[in-house]
């Protein structure tokens, strides 16, 4: 197994010297993108040769995914007092395939990415957080998503505080990220602006650069976002997604985890 160094490009992200000025830079950027944009991206963040050892090593993994497939609407519930075109009632297609943290070797390059505790630090430091903890799920702490030709992720928000992902590998065609900064308030829902993005996402949607190897921080509760759907392709995308909590200990109901892996009905992953 190689070191943390091999893998992460810790000159551009000096994520082993927390304590530093340059992270401290690095940090308060992180902020201010967060606020203005709901997104961080860290571009180029697993080094070249460390990213093709690690896609090499997880698409082995794929004919052992759990499939995921069903229409769901962009909210956490449905609003049946109001009429089934209504953005909140709205259906969007979720399709893919998704690896569970135990199909991951506890000695994966990916794994020795996530478990890294300087890298739950400094996202902590970023959130301005207390604590900060990585989830101990054996099923969803550390997942993969592949998805090909017809798959996607319709428009959603997320029920939870931020989103970490790393993208592996991108299609040759569709599957990019796309998504409207805070469409949406807590105290108001913005329908009208959330029916523009869905009805014309090429004009009131963001499609932001996304290359292999790039580590993304997400806080998706008030951006309306989706993966586009993947068009003709000879390779997957495939990304992966950390989970973390700000309580320790933490693991995802069972009720979840039976549906994610097609044991009970489906509903939004998140």
């Amino acid at each position: 197994m190689r070191s943390i160094s091999d893998i992460i490009d810790l000159q551009r992200y000096p994520i082993d010297r927390l304590d530093s000025p340059e992270a401290a830079d690095l940090i308060a950027i992180c902020q201010e993108a967060l606020d203005d944009t709901a997104l961080c991206r860290f571009p180029g963040f697993i080094k070249p040769n460390a990213l093709e050892m690690i896609v090499r090593e997880v698409s082995s993994l794929e004919d052992a995914a759990y499939p995921y497939e069903a229409s769901r609407c962009a909210y956490l519930e449905r609003d049946d007092t109001l009429p089934d075109d209504h953005p909140r009632n709205l259906g969007h297609s979720c399709k893919y395939r998704q690896v569970l943290s135990h199909q991951i070797s506890n000695s994966s390059e990916l794994r020795t990415v996530y478990s890294w505790p300087a890298l739950t630090e400094f996202f902590r430091r970023i959130l301005n957080v207390d604590r900060l903890y990585q989830s101990v799920c054996p099923h969803m702490s550390l997942t993969m998503h592949f998805a090909r030709e017809g798959d996607g992720n319709g428009w959603h928000y997320d029920g939870n505080d931020f989103v970490v992902s790393l993208l592996l590998q991108a299609s040759e065609q569709g599957g990019e990220f796309e998504y409207a900064p805070n469409v949406r308030s807590k105290t108001d829902e913005c329908y009208e602006a959330v029916s523009d993005v869905i009805n014309d996402p090429d004009q009131f949607a963001e499609r932001p650069t996304l290359e292999p190897g790039t580590l993304t921080l997400f806080k998706g509760d008030l951006s309306l976002h989706r993966v586009r759907p993947i068009g003709s392709t000879a390779r997957p995308r495939i990304i992966a997604v950390f989970s973390y909590d700000e309580q320790p200990g933490h693991v995802f109901p069972q009720g979840y985890i039976d549906e994610v892996r097609g044991i009970a009905a489906s509903h939004d992953p998140g």
